[in-house]
């Protein structure tokens, strides 16, 4: 039987589900406090956001040399998205990852985060720092959701 904490953790580290499922789940299903979960949770995305920005690189360079039609295709995306988006990053760069990662929604997260900081090629512990300061914020914002949801809820299916 796999224990609560590592179930949570497990789900904060899915792609593109991230805290936004594991902080839920870890506090209403697995029975974790509010703080337990977003601990857990925080952690989990850390950790993983900074394990794919140290392979990231590695990963682009083996399927360069592997898989040269994957490569291919990547690199014509990351260029298009690098000339679209690259006076953007440079003015609010920082603010804009940070602001990214912490907005909850599909498609934003750590995961993504990680992407862009290569994609414009922001150094790794600079990456770290602006992607950590984003689970962590996003990590409030899912828990205080949590909890108002969850009391809402319980506020319309309560029987008199």
């Amino acid at each position: 039987m796999i224990g609560p904490y590592y179930l949570t953790f497990l789900w904060s580290i899915a792609p593109f589900l991230e805290l936004r499922a594991s902080i839920p789940l870890g506090h209403l299903r697995f029975g974790l406090s509010i703080y337990q979960a977003t601990a857990i949770s925080v952690i989990g995305s850390i950790f993983t956001a900074a394990i794919l920005l140290f392979l990231l690189p590695t990963l682009i360079r083996l399927a360069a040399r592997f898989i040269p039609p994957f490569h291919t295709l990547m690199l014509k995306i990351f260029e298009k998205t690098r000339t679209r988006h690259s006076k953007k990053i440079a003015v609010i760069g920082e603010i804009a990852l940070i602001t990214f990662v912490a907005i909850p929604l599909p498609g934003s997260g750590a995961w993504t985060g990680v992407l862009i900081s290569y994609l414009f090629g922001i150094p790794y512990k600079k990456a770290l720092l602006f992607v950590s300061t984003g689970v962590l914020i996003s990590g409030i914002i899912v828990a205080v959701l949590t909890v108002f949801g969850h009391g809402i809820w319980e506020i319309f299916t309560e029987r008199v």
